[in-house]
């Protein structure tokens, strides 16, 4: 296997990994070995631990991009468009990608140059134009509807009360 296909593979094993234990607090030993591999072999790949977390934000917002593309092409209007996201993003199985996702935003908001820095602002640059795009709307729009799908997200992970979150989600769409 080329260095980029083993990249490429442990970037995969530590998405897996972040998404159910989080990055905030592992060092490189365990979190090799949680991956099959070796501290060396991180350090190779991703220079450090400060490197090997901006990686692992960057590959994790490729594949929600990706998953974003794919769900929103599927739909005729923005109704459809909207729903389809809110039960991509609010699925029991993308709870712990979620949960890491807000972990780093959280992260970001008090990041001063290290590994955290600037993910919440590249989310936000990233996902808002694919927004706008699926409601035909304007940034304005966008920047609300974006906003409140987190807010719902995170509400729904702390909570776990389905049924009132997702009549909230029913609400914001009868009044978009």
């Amino acid at each position: 296997m080329t260095d980029e296909g083993r990249r490429g593979e442990l970037l995969a094993k530590l998405l897996d990994y972040s998404a159910t234990h989080g990055l905030s607090e592992v060092s490189l030993r365990p979190l090799a070995a949680a991956v099959g591999s070796s501290p060396r072999m991180l350090l190779y790949f991703f220079g450090s631990k400060e490197g090997l977390v901006r990686e692992v934000h960057r590959y994790a917002r490729n594949v929600q991009l990706r998953l974003l593309a794919e769900t929103l092409a599927e739909c005729s209007n923005r109704t459809e468009a909207l729903r389809s996201l809110w039960h991509w993003i609010s699925d029991p199985a993308h709870h712990n990608l979620a949960r890491f996702f807000f972990e780093s935003y959280a992260r970001s908001l008090h990041a001063n140059g290290g590994a955290w820095e600037g993910f919440g602002e590249a989310s936000v640059r990233e996902w808002l134009p694919r927004i706008r795009e699926a409601l035909g709307g304007s940034e304005t729009e966008g920047t609300l509807v974006l906003a409140a799908l987190r807010g719902l997200l995170l509400d729904l992970l702390a909570t776990g009360e389905t049924e009132r979150v997702n009549a909230g989600f029913e609400e914001l769409l009868s009044r978009l």
